[in-house]
């Protein structure tokens, strides 16, 4: 053998080890290793086959109880929601839910007005106008009443100004959201 040959391969023997096991490794893995990734990938796809796959990012998207039942709470199917928002009885249904809850906390209702409907692809929107005679402390406590109704009902703007009775009157816009049923599932 070449003498500088020799002290070249003496001098990078880390390296000529490293290669020499790398190649020994490559057997040793395809019998001992591959195997088992074969029956570790076959397990896991008939675990995604049977609907329990342990993939992280192949599980399926769960909602939260609470929020399914929020969402079918506050749905119709999509022809009922549309005949009913054409008949005027989801603004009715609105207003009635809005003045029996101010009447739990002593608001009496003056005026009532049903507002706009919106129709869209995938809800509707059911607006009304509503004075009441109230005071404040009645206010916040149907603010909060509502907010715990499980109804998607928003209070959009509201105006609550002091009468010369001592009380104060409420001028408030409400908006409920009627999500439509549908077959899809996105």
């Amino acid at each position: 053998m070449n003498p500088v040959l020799a002290a070249q391969l003496r001098k990078q023997w880390p390296l000529v080890a490293a290669a020499v096991i790398f190649l020994l490794f490559i057997p040793i893995h395809l019998l001992a290793f591959q195997p088992a990734l074969h029956r570790y990938q076959a397990a896991l796809q008939r675990a995604a086959e049977t609907g329990m796959p342990l993939d992280p990012e192949r599980a399926p998207h769960m909602m939260p109880a609470r929020v399914f039942a929020l969402l079918s709470d506050n749905s119709l199917p999509a022809d009922a929601a549309d005949r009913q928002s054409n008949s005027g009885e989801l603004a009715s249904n609105l207003i009635d839910d809005v003045s029996r809850t101010a009447s739990k906390h002593g608001m009496d209702v003056i005026a009532t007005e049903p507002g706009a409907t919106t129709r869209m692809t995938r809800a509707v929107q059911v607006r009304a106008h509503i004075r009441v005679s109230c005071s404040y402390g009645g206010f916040v406590a149907f603010l909060d009443d509502l907010s715990r109704s499980g109804r998607l009902i928003s209070v959009d703007r509201f105006s609550l100004l002091p009468v010369s009775s001592g009380g104060r009157m409420l001028d408030m816009w409400v908006t409920r959201y009627v999500l439509k049923q549908t077959g899809d599932r996105h």
